[in-house]
């Protein structure tokens, strides 16, 4: 059987589509509106019935959710059963047919379930803006939290009958959550889910929701979140033993700190090097697909000849993707060691990027910066599915390419290499 959240998961996928929903069939619900494709109309009326309603939940609880969830339903021979949220108020769907909808007896997936994890996603994700610190234990558990009770509460809204192919579905709600959390090996989500049902103890739906804004107000050091996240516990909890007490067990399993490198980053005047720059490549040029990573980077190694080089800029092919207007805030590149260990970390703001035809991107460094002879650059663009950057990949990889983040871990990219280029230069 599936494991009960798997559809849920919001994991280093990739986007390769993005903008207004296109589909045949709309069915709307007070607080949903579903565009779907292939599928029955009974399924679409029960999505629309089930996300609205655990929406109303969600902000009847004080949770900063949406006015409108909007549902993307996609069906065809071709798709892969996969569910994950936007970030802001999109829910995308996408299955085989019918059947795949089918209750959880007979298909082993929640969809009733995970349709309230994704809205329990938009409840953190849309308070919390700036969320790549978070682990799965933190992200996934919350989701596991919130979803398992907005089943619960969705039950009591809309009765037995809700889904076309009728169950019990009370039993994916809290009652499944406190068999898990009896387990004697927790997975990741669970144990993130355990942790914050604590903390629902002491602070309830409306100390949890302030926490949130707080955390997304906070000016949080991607070397070393925790202090300034701790701080904002401490200011929601009122300075409680108890919540001071969660916060120590909860830090170490919720937040990712992304070590640094023992590579000193050490910073020259432009004045003094040669000014005549190389750019180091992997790609041949040729765009042949693109990529947007949720939850995870993208990633090249490169290597300088013998002596002292200086990371003088980063230069992207890609395209931003989502609204007119580019997001306020900034994405990052990160020079790191070849173990992907941070060495710097250089903020550029998402309107670098514009939207439509790819282009070159060129992102000067202005405090040039050392590099070892083996480096990898790696950028990060905490995108969604209304908003990011779709970087450009050529089709033969050259094996050093990778999908990560610092301080997260990498995977080799087998798809093509990143055209992602770095500028160095040396002293005169």
């Amino acid at each position: 059987m599936r494991h009960a959240f798997a559809l849920a998961a919001v994991c280093a996928m990739s986007l390769n589509a993005a903008g207004p929903l296109a589909a045949e069939e709309v069915c709307t619900a007070p607080g949903a509106r579903v565009a779907y494709t292939g599928i029955g109309e009974p399924y679409a009326r029960a999505i629309a019935r089930v996300t609205g309603a655990a929406r109303k939940a969600a902000a009847g609880w004080g949770y900063n959710v949406p006015e409108v969830v909007h549902v993307q339903v996609t069906a065809g021979a071709d798709q892969k059963v996969r569910l994950y949220t936007g970030g802001s108020d999109r829910v995308y769907l996408s299955v085989r047919s019918d059947a795949d909808l089918r209750k959880p007896a007979a298909t082993g997936i929640f969809h009733l379930y995970g349709l309230c994890h994704e809205v329990g996603h938009l409840a953190q994700y849309r308070a919390v803006t700036r969320h790549d610190w978070m682990t799965t234990a933190c992200a996934e558990g919350w989701a596991h939290c919130l979803g398992s009770r907005l089943v619960d509460a969705v039950y009591a809204a809309a009765g037995a009958s809700l889904w076309p192919d009728p169950y019990d579905y009370r039993a994916d709600g809290t009652a499944r959550l406190a068999s898990q959390l009896k387990g004697k090996k927790l997975s990741d989500t669970v144990r993130g889910a355990g942790l914050w049902m604590e903390l629902h103890e002491h602070l309830g739906d409306k100390g949890l929701a302030a926490l949130f804004k707080a955390w997304g107000q906070a000016k949080v050091d991607a070397s070393d979140p925790v202090p300034a996240l701790g701080n904002m516990v401490s200011l929601v909890g009122r300075g409680e033993a108890a919540v001071e007490a969660w916060w120590k067990r909860a830090a170490p399993v919720f937040v990712t700190v992304r070590t640094g490198s023992t590579f000193e980053a050490k910073t020259v005047s432009p004045r003094v090097l040669s000014g005549k720059p190389v750019t180091l490549k992997q790609d041949d040029g040729a765009a042949a697909d693109r990529n947007s990573l949720a939850g995870s980077g993208h990633a090249v190694r490169f290597q300088v000849p013998d002596g002292e080089w200086y990371l003088r800029g980063v230069v992207i092919h890609g395209s931003r993707y989502g609204g007119s207007r580019p997001p306020d805030e900034d994405f990052h590149v990160w020079l790191c060691d070849a173990d992907l260990r941070s060495i710097a970390d250089f903020p550029f703001p998402y309107k670098a990027f514009e939207r439509g035809e790819a282009t070159w991107v060129p992102l000067p460094i202005r405090t040039p910066t050392l590099v070892p002879q083996e480096f990898v650059v790696c950028v990060g663009f905490n995108p969604t599915g209304s908003k990011g950057v779709y970087v450009s990949r050529d089709k033969a990889g050259s094996g050093k390419t990778l999908a990560g983040l610092p301080g997260k871990g990498a995977q080799s990219f087998g798809a093509g290499d990143w055209l992602i280029r770095a500028v160095v230069d040396r002293p005169r």
